[in-house]
């Protein structure tokens, strides 16, 4: 089995000219899993997927609790626009700790690129071991 990340079309709205995009105003949003660029302004690049990432991270830690539990949209808005986050689950290593914090990052130009969490798991010996079994 593979798992693999997908951007749900992202790459095509995107086009290879193009580092974000602007969705278009209606529609229902799963705020939950959106960064705040994606929240406050629509956009959607490459590092609001980093960002998404980071709560599906945090999903497997929880054993697939719902990120922000019973909140709303609203409520979770305004906890991410006072710069607090989800709780990391107890379950994480410390390197998982460090990733999904850095996914979390506020500036999407500080969040790491995916390029950097695949380097990033490569080198972590933890997860080195078992990356032949994945491949």
């Amino acid at each position: 089995m593979r798992a693999k990340i997908s951007d749900f079309g992202l790459s095509r709205a995107l086009g290879n000219d193009s580092e974000y995009y602007r969705a278009s105003t209606g529609g229902r949003w799963p705020v939950k899993w959106y960064a705040p660029e994606s929240i406050n302004f629509g956009t959607f690049s490459h590092a609001s997927d980093v960002w998404s990432y980071g709560v599906t991270l945090w999903e497997i830690f929880s054993y697939g609790e719902p990120p922000y539990g019973d909140m709303n949209g609203s409520q979770v808005i305004q906890l991410l626009d006072a710069d607090q986050r989800l709780k990391i689950p107890e379950d994480c290593t410390e390197s998982i700790k460090i990733i999904i914090q850095n996914c979390w990052l506020y500036n999407p130009e500080d969040r790491p690129t995916f390029k950097q969490l695949y380097n990033a798991y490569c080198s972590d010996p933890e997860y080195a071991a078992i990356w032949d079994h994945i491949k």
